[in-house]
Parts: C-alpha cells; sequence; structure tokens
C-alpha cells in the first residue's frame, strides 16, 4: 500500500517516541501498565480533594445535634449557650438558619465556578501536576482550620467555603488531561469511567466516616481526619504524576507506543459553541448533578430527618447507593469498549438514557410512595442514584470522543455547568424543605425527574460519536483502533 501523508505523519509522530525516551532514564517499566497506575493516583486525588469540601456535609447533623452537648440537660433552650468559647471546640454545637445553611453548602460550589477558568488557565500554562498540587496543599489547610474559623466567624467561615471551592475547580478539565495523555485508544471509555467516579468515591469515603468520627470522637475531628488523607494524596500526586507520559520515569517504550497522542494546544472557541452536541453535553450535565447535590449534601438529612434514621445508621446507608453506582460506573466503562452489537452512538444514547431517564422515572415513583420507615423506603432512594452511574458510558464519553484533544477544555465548560447545578441546588432544597417533611421532599423529587427526563431527551437527540469537524487532523489512532480495522488500512503504525 502506498503510505499516504496522513499515515506519514501518524508514523512521524509514533517515531518520536524512542527519542523522547532515550533523554530520560526508564527507571521501572511496571509491566507497561504504569498507566493504570496514573489513573488510580487521578482517581483517589480528586477524590480527596472532593472529601475535603464535603467533610461539612457529612458533618453537618452532628454540629447541629444538641442532644450530644455536654450542655445538654434533656430539653433543647434557646437560654443556653451551645458556641460558648469557654467550652472546647469539639463540645460546642452550632445553628444554622436557612440562608445560613444554603450559604455553607453553596459556598463551595460557588468558588468553584468561580475559579473554573483562572484554574484553566493555569493547567494550560504550568500543567495539572504544578497547579493540582498547589490546589491541594491549599485545600488540605482549608480543611484543617475549617472548625476553628466555623466557630470563630460565619462570614469567615463563608469565604473560607469559597476557597475551600478550588477542591473541585477543575475536576473534569484534570480527568480529560490525564484520558488524552495517558489512555490507549482503547481504553477510552474505560479511563473516562474510572476519573468520572471521584464523586462516588468521595462520598463513600466521606459520608459514613464522617458520621462515624463525629459522633464516636467529635465533629471537629472529622475535618483533621480529611485533612491528613488530602496532605498525603497531595504528596503523592506531586511526588509521582507527570504530565506527559514521555517524561515518567515509570514508562517503558512499549507502553509509551501504545499511549494515544494527538493534540492541538488552542481550541477552535466558536466553533466550540457552534456545536450543538457540545451543548446537549452540557445540558446531560445539568440533569447528573442536580441529582449529584442530594448524593453529597441531602441523602444523609433525608435519611435523618425524614426517615428517622441515627446519624451513624444515615451516613453508613449513603454508601451503598454509591458502592453500587461506582460499580455500574466501573462495569459500564468496559462494556462501552467491547460492546459491538450497538454503533458507538446508540450505545451513548442507551447508557445515557437508562442513566437520567432511569433516574428520573424513579424518583417519580419516590414522590408518589410516602415512607413507611421500613427497607423498602431506603432501596427506592437507592435505585435512582445507583443508575446515574450508567453515565460514565454517555454524555462524559461523547465529550471526549466529539472533543478529542480539546476534551479539557470542554470539561471545564463542563465543570461550571456541574458547579451551577450543585449551586442551584444549595439554594433550591433548602427553600424547599423548610421543616424537612416528606410533602416537602416529594416537590424536590418531581423537580429532579423533570430535569432528568428533559436533559436526556436533549443529549440522545444531538448526540454524536464521530469527532467533529473542528477536531484538528486526527490521528487514525485516534480514530481506528488496530483490532478494527478495514483491511485495506496500514496498521502498522497502529498501538
Amino acid at each position: 500500500m502506498t503510505e499516504t501523508p496522513h499515515s506519514h505523519s501518524t508514523s512521524s509522530s509514533i517515531s518520536s517516541i524512542p527519542d523522547e525516551d532515550s533523554e530520560r532514564r526508564i527507571l521501572c517499566g511496571c509491566a507497561g501498565a504504569n498507566r493504570f497506575v496514573i489513573v488510580a493516583l487521578g482517581l483517589l486525588f480528586l477524590s480527596f480533594l472532593m472529601s475535603s469540601l464535603i467533610a461539612f456535609n457529612a458533618t453537618f447533623v452532628a454540629i447541629m445535634d444538641k442532644t450530644t452537648s455536654p450542655l445538654y440537660n434533656g430539653s433543647i433552650s434557646a437560654d443556653i449557650d451551645w458556641a460558648s468559647s469557654s467550652l472546647p471546640i469539639r463540645d460546642r454545637r452550632l445553628s444554622f438558619g436557612v440562608l445560613e445553611k444554603s450559604l455553607s453548602f453553596a459556598g463551595g460550589f460557588a468558588g468553584s465556578m468561580l475559579a473554573t477558568f483562572p484554574v484553566d488557565m493555569l493547567l494550560k500554562k504550568y500543567g495539572p501536576h504544578k497547579v493540582m498540587t498547589v490546589i491541594g496543599i491549599i485545600c488540605t489547610t482549608m480543611v484543617a482550620i475549617t472548625p476553628t474559623v466555623m466557630c470563630w466567624s460565619f462570614p469567615a467561615f463563608v469565604v473560607l467555603r469559597v476557597i475551600s471551592g478550588l477542591a473541585i475547580s477543575n475536576s473534569f478539565p484534570v480527568a480529560g488531561y490525564i484520558v488524552n495523555e495517558w489512555a490507549t485508544t482503547t481504553e477510552k471509555g474505560l479511563f473516562v469511567a474510572i476519573l468520572s467516579g471521584f464523586v462516588e468515591v468521595s462520598a463513600l469515603v466521606t459520608m459514613p466516616l464522617s458520621g462515624l468520627i463525629a459522633t464516636r470522637v467529635s465533629w471537629d475531628m472529622n475535618f483533621y481526619f480529611h485533612a491528613i488523607l488530602c496532605g498525603l494524596l497531595t504528596l503523592f500526586w506531586a511526588l509521582y504524576y507527570r504530565d506527559k507520559q514521555t517524561k515518567h520515569p515509570f514508562v517503558a517504550k512499549r507502553e509509551s507506543q501504545r499511549i494515544s497522542r494527538g493534540k492541538q494546544p488552542t481550541p477552535p472557541l466558536q466553533r466550540i459553541f457552534r456545536s450543538m452536541v457540545i451543548w446537549a453535553i452540557w445540558i446531560a450535565v445539568i440533569g447528573n448533578f442536580l441529582v449529584a447535590q442530594f448524593t453529597i449534601s441531602y441523602s444523609p438529612l433525608y435519611l435523618s430527618y425524614v426517615l428517622g434514621f441515627h446519624t451513624t445508621t444515615a451516613g453508613v446507608l449513603t454508601i451503598v447507593p454509591l458502592a453500587v453506582q461506582l460499580l455500574i460506573k466501573l462495569l459500564t466503562g468496559l462494556a462501552s469498549d467491547r460492546l459491538t452489537c450497538l454503533p458507538e452512538v446508540g450505545k451513548l444514547r442507551l447508557f445515557n438514557s437508562i442513566a437520567l431517564l432511569g433516574s428520573g422515572l424513579f424518583f417519580i415513583l419516590l414522590a408518589l410512595i410516602p415512607p413507611n420507615g421500613d427497607a423498602f423506603d431506603v432501596i427506592l432512594i437507592i435505585i435512582p442514584i445507583a443508575l446515574l452511574g450508567f453515565t460514565s458510558g454517555g454524555y462524559p464519553k461523547c465529550a471526549v470522543m466529539v472533543s478529542q484533544q480539546h476534551s479539557p477544555f470542554v470539561m471545564s465548560i463542563v465543570q461550571i455547568v456541574a458547579c451551577c447545578s450543585l449551586l442551584t441546588g444549595s439554594f433550591v432544597v433548602p427553600a424547599l424543605t423548610k421543616d424537612d417533611t416528606f410533602e416537602q421532599w416529594r416537590n424536590v423529587f418531581l423537580i429532579y425527574a423533570f430535569v432528568l427526563t428533559l436533559s436526556n431527551t436533549i443529549f440522545i437527540a444531538f448526540a454524536r460519536a464521530k469527532p467533529a469537524k473542528w477536531v484538528a487532523n486526527p490521528t487514525k489512532a485516534e480514530i481506528i483502533p488496530a483490532d478494527c480495522a478495514p483491511a485495506n488500512v496500514n496498521t502498522s503504525t497502529l498501538p
């Protein structure tokens, strides 16, 4: 076969890899699997950054629980100064009105939204390694001083929450960087599934441990514990992660050749913003993260106040739907890469519909069936949350497939939309559930169902599985996996 200029450019890009390899010392090949260590590190680092932010959400009930205060004498009286400065921080109990509750939850998400573009510019200039290391140090400090600031001044606490929003200001763009730099063409679905699981992993760790530590030790100790976790993962990230796989001392030449590349530094912003499929992806994010707000912030409150579970029990119960969701997310990532009976766009629509439309239908059931305080109520709240795990085969993968090397920018907008959804939920849900009764929560569930159904309908109408026209010169390695290439295509240069 005559070699085309396109295949020649592919060959050139791959043949240049050994030259870069020769400039670095390969300490260990890690059996050609160092990219999986990187994706695991990325998942844990992003997870514990988010845990540093939602540690407050999971401790909220314990902070307000006057019955566990040493001043409690069988009745809760307004005459008692539950937050007296004469008490050690661990024995103080705070009170939050509706507005204070909303600001406490919304502060972090507002900070994340405000920081997304500035941090994104820093990521482009300095890379995820340096930028996220600094963010990790800042977030570790913020969560460590949270108890002191909270007891000192509520306005200062809101400012602290805004600064803490750095923790999740660019989680999705960083995930996009890792997928583009470290995933092979046949592993992008798996990498997307793993890295998008940081929300579930953070809640899986934070919700039960926070309830346990806050009730068995003290509520302030929970923040110190999360500071230690965040600090350790920041250290591991700083020591092990590299922005370029060609610069990593544990990546052998063979693995380096398998990892796909092909990036363009400047994304075509106007064409991206005119793309209907990209807008459909961003709209799907609204539905997913409006419900994610319930998962990471309000599910312990619902389980405690509406279903009547103890704080510790509620914290443990929250991990069940999240564990199932994470498992579904990983299995979906594998299935979306290997399922051959459906076209790629069909898989995107199928998995996204199971996630968003399926979750919406169960939220309708949840709104129509009053709770009885039994196991059925717990199962009914588990199912719609767990179904969201199927999204890993839907809009996140669509974003990577369509935008290719521009996925970090597309993911930065995903980050902003997600934060807007979380921010909106921080005000809407407390306003609708002032007394935390089922009748009030019913309206919230119906809103969830409507938004999920609408966002999924828009996504499946515009979803595509091919690189957009504004993706400049995608390589064959990015489009045609070697094991799927037609017979007349030269695959000698493919991974």
